[in-house]
């Protein structure tokens, strides 16, 4: 009988075991499955979940030991921001901090004062804290050397709420107070540098007045002299370029352009042209007789060429153009102002005024009425009070003629809108701007490159380290 291969079954008892070991393997089995799997699916960058980088923090830049080389730091981001949508951002940030002012505040900023001191003084205060000015110039009367200067200009903005426009006449030759007073090297007469017929010269020269006030603190420059040569002469002698609109606009513009690629505020002057007059504003009230042609052709061809180059300022002198209008010196001139200089030309920056305690205004006015008159031309800056007792003078002139209904509130919002623009667009004033986002790499974008003043702007330049550059 042949025996079978067959293997007898278990007992029921004994078959209960097997199939619960064999479920535990399997399970063992499975899981190790799994866990293979989410192993190689991590390992393999196809199929990994994108992981959002960690940006550090950012604090705002800090002013580097060296003046800014533009008005607005270059950087990558910053080259994609369309010019109008800028200028547009500056305008905005402008309306909201001047519906934010007290109208002490918005008469403030209008003032471009001078002093006798060559420190912080309690006068200084008054005007600077007490009566909120906007600007100030420095004469050699300031000036007894570098250190000095330096820290004078630097404690009047550290008290300041609103950074000052801190202004020089740095043309050269005959008016350069830093190389007359051994500051620095002297800078080349506009005669000479006209007559060189080398414009690249007066860019030279404009670098070097920018990186030398900038140093110093002194952020605006009441120049170029765009004024041109007449047959007669000038009383301003060599600090023309040319006898040609063509030429005074070429040297003119290069040293502009020069002063603005660093960051300084250059300033047109002096409308409507006084190159063919013989007597000094400073003394008397000059007189120009040319027709309407000669005007057009000879001078205001500068001005209105240069407009182009987006001048910071335009500075009106005191003198009678009798084709436009005989009775009223320029400076106080609707005509001039408003209707040739805006209207006509359609510069609508910061016009500010010669000084108005010159003869060529004082021989008709007080200070307090000339300020009156300015404003009604159409004039922003007022250049004049020297001490408290004039600036709270002219303030209260200002008031009254508000309260009388000759100057509206809107008319001085019209002129603090273009002051405060003017020191954002130069980096005096934080730049904000919600519509641009900051890129992730947390640098300052076109539109944030201004977010923060440039001390440098502010109050000179330091060296590495944090010592003042004139220590």
């Amino acid at each position: 009988m042949r025996t079978t291969e067959r293997t007898e079954r278990p007992e029921r008892k004994e078959q209960t075991g097997r199939p619960q070991q064999r479920w535990r393997v399997l399970s063992v089995a499975a899981a190790l499955l799994c866990l293979f799997v989410v192993t190689l699916a991590l390992t393999q960058p196809w199929q990994r979940a994108p992981i959002a980088p960690v940006v550090a923090k950012k604090t705002t830049p800090v002013a580097t030991a060296t003046a800014p080389a533009d008005t607005i730091p270059p950087n990558s981001f910053s080259n994609t921001l369309a010019s109008a949508e800028r200028e547009a951002a500056i305008q905005q940030t402008a309306s909201q901090m001047v519906a934010g002012m007290t109208l002490d505040e918005k008469l403030g900023q209008m003032f471009l004062i001078e002093t006798y001191y060559k420190t912080w003084t309690p006068d200084i205060a008054n005007m600077v804290v007490g009566m909120h000015a906007g600007a100030m110039i420095v004469y050699e009367k300031n000036m007894q050397d570098p250190t000095q200067l330096h820290d004078y200009i630097a404690s009047i903005q550290a008290n300041a709420s609103v950074p000052l426009l801190v202004t020089m006449d740095e043309e050269g030759g005959l008016v350069d107070r830093l190389g007359y007073y051994h500051f620095d090297p002297p800078l080349p007469a506009a005669q000479d540098l006209g007559a060189t017929g080398n414009p690249a010269l007066a860019t030279q020269a404009g670098d070097q007045a920018a990186q030398e006030m900038l140093a110093l603190g002194i952020n605006t420059d009441l120049a170029p002299v765009v004024d041109v040569r007449g047959p007669n002469g000038s009383v301003e002698t060599t600090r023309l370029y040319s006898s040609d609109p063509a030429t005074v606009t070429s040297f003119a513009g290069a040293y502009m352009d020069a002063l603005q690629s660093h960051g300084v505020i250059a300033t047109l002057k002096h409308w409507p042209g006084i190159g063919d007059v013989t007597q000094d504003p400073h003394l008397t009230l000059p007189s120009i007789d040319a027709p309407m042609s000669q005007l057009e052709a000879q001078h205001f061809a500068t001005f209105r060429a240069l407009l182009s180059h987006n001048p910071g300022m335009i500075m009106v002198t005191h003198v009678l153009v009798n084709a436009v209008d005989p009775t009223m010196p320029a400076t106080l001139s609707p005509k001039m102002v408003d209707g040739i200089l805006r209207g006509e030309l359609g510069y609508n920056g910061v016009v500010m005024t010669d000084s108005l305690y010159m003869q060529g205004i004082a021989v008709r006015y007080s200070l307090p009425q000339a300020g009156v008159l300015a404003v009604i031309a159409g004039d922003d800056l007022l250049e004049g009070a020297y001490d408290t007792s004039s600036m709270a003078a002219m303030i209260a002139a200002l008031k009254s003629a508000i309260n009388d209904g000759s100057i509206s509130v809107a008319r001085i919002d019209q002129s603090v809108q273009r002051i405060l623009a003017l020191k954002i667009r130069f980096g005096l004033l934080p730049l904000h701007d919600p519509h641009y986002a900051r890129p992730a790499s947390g640098q300052v974008s076109g539109a944030h490159a201004l977010a923060q003043p440039a001390d440098a702007r502010r109050y000179g330049s330091v060296r590495s380290g944090g010592s003042r550059a004139y220590a």
